[in-house]
């Protein structure tokens, strides 16, 4: 059997099960094939293209990342980017934290988050 086709029979996605304590139950997150990370980063860009809007990145990543550990199932859909953001942000800052790790995106998010906390105004004046 040749290399090529020993690498495309392996499984290679890794999965982790997460207890989210925010929800009082555990999901499955699992890494992000090639194709869905070209996704994710793709939809994530900011209007110019030179960063990652983290407004975007976090639905994209829980959405893809995702999964009822009983069923195998994506919990998430296309249409629940939004609802996403409605939930508690420890909760997704959980499910952000494993699938970037298991997905191999810790340069992207150190990035990310390093252009995003440079947008955030300091307050300047004095009160004294």
């Amino acid at each position: 059997m040749s290399v090529r086709d020993r690498i495309l029979e392996i499984d290679d996605i890794t999965r982790e099960q997460v207890l989210i304590k925010e929800w009082g139950f555990e999901v499955e997150i699992r890494s992000m094939t090639g194709a869905a990370r070209a996704h994710v980063l793709e939809r994530s860009q900011t209007a110019d293209g030179k960063s990652i809007d983290i407004a975007k990145w976090t639905p994209e990543i829980v959405t893809m990342c995702t999964f009822d550990p009983e069923t195998g199932e994506q919990v998430f859909g296309d249409n629940d980017r939004e609802l996403i953001m409605s939930k508690n942000s420890a909760a997704l800052s959980t499910i952000m934290k494993v699938a970037i790790r298991l997905s191999g995106l810790e340069e992207e998010a150190a990035d990310a988050a390093k252009k995003d906390s440079s947008t955030i105004q300091k307050d300047d004046s004095s009160s004294t």
